[in-house]
């Protein structure tokens, strides 16, 4: 296994090859509406952190390569060690244009490189925007001396705006020039990660883009958090700034990344991480948590097991598809460390991790004994996604059970207080499952549908403890957490 997870891989010939989250349609869509663009235009594609859109920007770049249009993208938040966006921006776009394989006129490119040392030269960093809207004027009854750096200043700021007209009209040519060497399509500029830069490049890149560069025949596209990127405006425009007034100046289009198949984004991670590979599990996956199929292989049905409970956990959760896609990541690394006879730790190891992922605090607060077990599930099946499923599904009873292990667990450690929570949902209020089950019949209506799934629940549990007895299955959540703390000391690209 890599300890850095890798990019997906982009094949040139079939962009789609090896995608995870079903974006064809979006990539189409949007190819079809650039297509009948002729620009100017700016388009934000909004997501979450976390939810794919450097992969959608990859692909669809490479998919309107095929296409025939021209493409030139960089990642924003890997320049944002420059103080000039200017410079950054337009460094790029001649790289990329160069290397496009666009065939201009031989003094089209040397022209756009004059024209943008002219821009370096006279604007000062920061000031793009001022200079492309507003003319400085110089009043009277000033003394002499201060009228001569006025009237300097004014020339300097003539010139800079006259470098500014320059460079526009150049890269409109060039852009003309571009769109015919490429079946009239547009040239499409990418750019990702705005939202990551420091408030003061994102928002100085925005505004170079859209007073310079915005001409005819060229479309930028930026991947953004749109509620991120308000944030940044804000930092540096003060908290009572409209910023989503502001950022709406900039954008044309807003396309909204549609969310994608959580289902099929987990099976692919388990898949590229090797944790199918480290239970045995074959190519067929189940659609859903709610398929299981029987295994005969005790290490595959463990597979199984754990393969359901993260699609029910991650699937339904509202986390994003980074931090799934890292914390399963990190769970292949924790298999990885465990040794061929230590595969009865696996599903202690996934629950700890899952409890990790979802509520670091409780999860803290639980392995320092803060909490009950009984509190720990109900927390985390406060979860919208999850509350529904707690009763009817068997990776939910699953989980209970290894949480109520871990609670007894903990309790044959020597070297641990006494004084830890004792509200074990097994030992505490009713003694035992049966008991349970009895004051469930007796109690309430045996035709309320809840109360019989409750029911179901309890025996479901109570039978999988039944299997564990032995001091691995009580102390295996306790040497996950020990696992876990020791590889988070050097995991720390996340």
């Amino acid at each position: 296994m890599r300890i850095q997870t890798l990019g997906i891989e982009i094949h040139k010939g079939d962009p789609f090859k090896h995608d995870l989250l079903n974006r064809r349609d979006a990539v189409e869509t949007l190819t079809h509406l650039v297509g009948n663009l002729e620009g100017p235009c700016v388009i934000a594609v909004d997501a979450a952190w976390g939810f794919g859109k450097t992969t959608f920007l990859r692909m669809w770049a490479q998919y309107l390569r095929n296409e025939g249009f021209p493409v030139v993208g960089f990642n924003a938040w890997e320049t944002d060690f420059s103080e000039d966006p200017f410079l950054t921006l337009s460094t790029e776009l001649m790289e990329g244009i160069k290397s496009s394989g666009s065939e201009l006129p031989c003094d089209t490119m040397t022209k756009l490189q004059k024209a943008s040392q002219e821009i370096l030269f006279h604007v000062l960093p920061g000031a793009i925007r001022s200079l492309a809207s507003c003319v400085p004027v110089i009043g009277s009854g000033i003394g002499e001396g201060f009228a001569s750096l006025a009237e300097e200043k004014m020339s300097q700021h003539l010139e800079a705006r006259t470098s500014i007209k320059q460079f526009r009209e150049i890269f409109q040519d060039t852009a003309v020039a571009i769109s015919e060497a490429n079946g009239n399509h547009p040239l499409i500029v990418t750019i990702d990660e705005l939202d990551r830069c420091r408030p003061s490049y994102a928002v100085e890149l925005l505004e170079v883009a859209k007073h310079l560069f915005a001409v005819n025949h060229v479309i930028f596209v930026l991947a953004v958090n749109r509620d991120q990127l308000a944030h940044s405006v804000k930092a540096l425009y003060g908290h009572d700034f409209d910023a989503d007034g502001y950022l709406r100046r900039f954008f044309d289009l807003d396309f909204k990344l549609p969310e994608p198949s959580r289902h099929i984004f987990i099976q692919a991670q388990l898949q590229a991480t090797g944790i199918s590979d480290y239970f045995g599990l074959g190519s067929e996956k189940p659609d859903s948590y709610n398929t299981h199929y029987l295994a005969n292989d005790p290490r595959e049905k463990l597979g199984e097991n754990v393969r359901c409970m993260l699609l029910m956990f991650f699937g339904t959760s509202d986390l994003s598809l980074r931090t799934v896609g890292q914390a399963i990541h990190r769970l292949g690394l924790l298999y990885a460390s465990l040794r061929r006879d230590q595969h009865d730790f696996a599903l202690a190891t996934t629950v700890a991790l899952i409890l990790r992922t979802l509520d670091p605090k409780l999860y803290d607060r639980f392995v320092r004994r803060e909490i009950s077990d009984r509190d720990v599930v109900g927390e985390v099946f406060r979860h919208p996604g999850l509350k529904p499923q707690r009763f009817i599904d068997r990776s939910a009873a699953l989980f209970e059970a290894v949480i109520i292990l871990a609670t007894l667990g903990n309790k044959m450690i020597p070297d641990m207080p006494s004084s830890e929570p004792s509200g074990s949902l097994l030992l505490d209020r009713y003694g035992n499952w049966e008991r349970i089950i009895s004051e469930l019949s007796e109690e309430n209506d045996p035709e309320d549908s809840e109360i019989q799934a409750e029911s179901h629940h309890a025996k479901r549990v109570m039978s999988m403890l039944g299997r564990w007895s032995g001091v691995n299955d009580l102390m295996g959540f306790t040497h996950a957490v020990k696992r876990i703390e020791l590889l988070d000391v050097t995991l720390i690209n996340e």
